[in-house]
């Protein structure tokens, strides 16, 4: 509607609590992977690394002013995929 104003935002000194924590661990030996900078920089393999198959475990909550939730105990990668490693791209291949 025309004149309508809309409501000034206003700050929320409300807390909120979130809490997560996240395991990772290799399921497999790390192998090497990418060319670095025997391919040009835009290419796919621009990189050097090392990378394991890998499994991730977590857990997390959070609450603000009557509302919770929770995660179930362990949610994990189990049906799904997870990398770990090192890489190397950039300025930092030579």
């Amino acid at each position: 509607m025309p004149g309508q104003q809309l409501p000034v935002p206003r700050p929320n000194n409300v807390a909120a609590k979130v809490s997560l924590k996240v395991r990772w661990e290799a399921t497999g030996p790390a192998v090497r992977r990418g060319r670095g900078g025997e391919v040009p920089p835009t290419d796919r393999a621009a990189f050097l690394g090392r990378i394991a198959p890998a499994r991730s475990t977590a857990w997390f909550s959070g609450s603000h002013v009557g509302f919770s939730f929770r995660s179930n105990p362990g949610v994990s990668t189990d049906r799904g995929y997870a990398l770990l490693g090192q890489e190397r791209n950039g300025a930092f291949l030579t």
